[in-house]
């Protein structure tokens, strides 16, 4: 798959990122959450210092994440759990052809 350059703005820094063709709104989305959730904890003046603000945005994001729940109201981990084990019973099916 071929990727192109895009250059997005977090914190009002520019960053030129490789994107895969037909996934720029979606990066660009990525972007906007990213920037939504800094300006969120830069609101609330508790955390200072750039490095500090972007580690608690991951955090919060890779919380959300992790605990988000699927249509049946599995956790992530459980679905990724139900996709390793139909992988391993298509592996056991093919070897068996």
């Amino acid at each position: 798959m071929s990727s192109k350059n895009i250059t997005v703005t977090i914190m009002a820094r520019e960053f030129i990122v490789a994107c895969p063709e037909g996934q720029e709104k979606s990066l660009l989305d990525s972007v906007q959450y990213l920037n939504q959730k800094i300006d969120l904890i830069q609101s609330q003046g508790s955390i200072v210092g750039i490095d500090r603000i972007i580690i608690m945005a991951a955090l919060n994001i890779t919380n959300e994440l992790i605990n988000s729940n699927t249509s049946d109201g599995e956790s992530l981990s459980q679905f990724r759990h139900k996709i390793s084990s139909i992988e391993h019973q298509i592996d056991e099916v093919l070897a068996q052809n």
